[in-house]
């Protein structure tokens, strides 16, 4: 957008390592220290599809966006706990996942202390010995500080660019 104005060079090395590291997290199963360090209470989780139309197709864009999720902090801590459970099928054996985030880009927010951050991101997932398989994203996060001083997410919406995910499932954050 031309209202963005970049952050600084520090501030964009401080966003680019929060991401990576949020990343290695979660490639390492740790889902329940994402949440309760990296994630903020008020946080608004998205993911979503977008149907595929002809240019010259007027209907309004938002009627075809498909939310995959739309979760708030009590849904994400329900769905880690479950992932915790040891009862999710799918995930035993563990799966392993590697994340790549690249092309970041950060900007002052619309609401003071805000930071509007876009990525672009792909998930390998390996499991068994047959099982691989990629998810490729484009993502719009929205961080801000806490009370110490440390960066938390408050909104992310991930736009998936496959309209029909040939995955088994998600279950995984993105």
């Amino acid at each position: 957008m031309s209202n963005d104005r970049p952050v600084s060079l520090e501030l964009h090395h401080e966003v680019e390592q929060f991401l990576y590291s949020e990343a290695r997290l979660l490639d390492g199963h740790g889902m329940r220290e994402w949440l309760d360090t990296m994630v903020d209470p008020a946080v608004r989780y998205q993911v979503v599809v977008h149907e595929e139309r002809f240019r010259r197709d007027r209907r309004p864009a938002e009627s075809g966006t498909l939310f995959i999720y739309d979760d708030n902090f009590d849904v994400l801590s329900m769905r880690v706990r479950q992932f915790e459970s040891g009862l999710q099928t799918m995930l035993d054996p563990l799966q392993r996942l590697r994340r790549v985030v690249a092309n970041v880009s950060a900007f002052h927010g619309e609401q003071e202390g805000q930071l509007r951050v876009l990525s672009y991101g792909i998930v390998s997932r390996f499991r068994r010995l047959y099982e691989h398989e990629q998810v490729v994203f484009g993502r719009e996060d929205t961080l801000h500080r806490d009370e110490a001083g440390a960066l938390r997410l408050l909104a992310r919406r991930v736009d998936l660019d496959e309209r029909v995910s040939r995955n088994k499932n998600l279950l995984f954050f993105l």
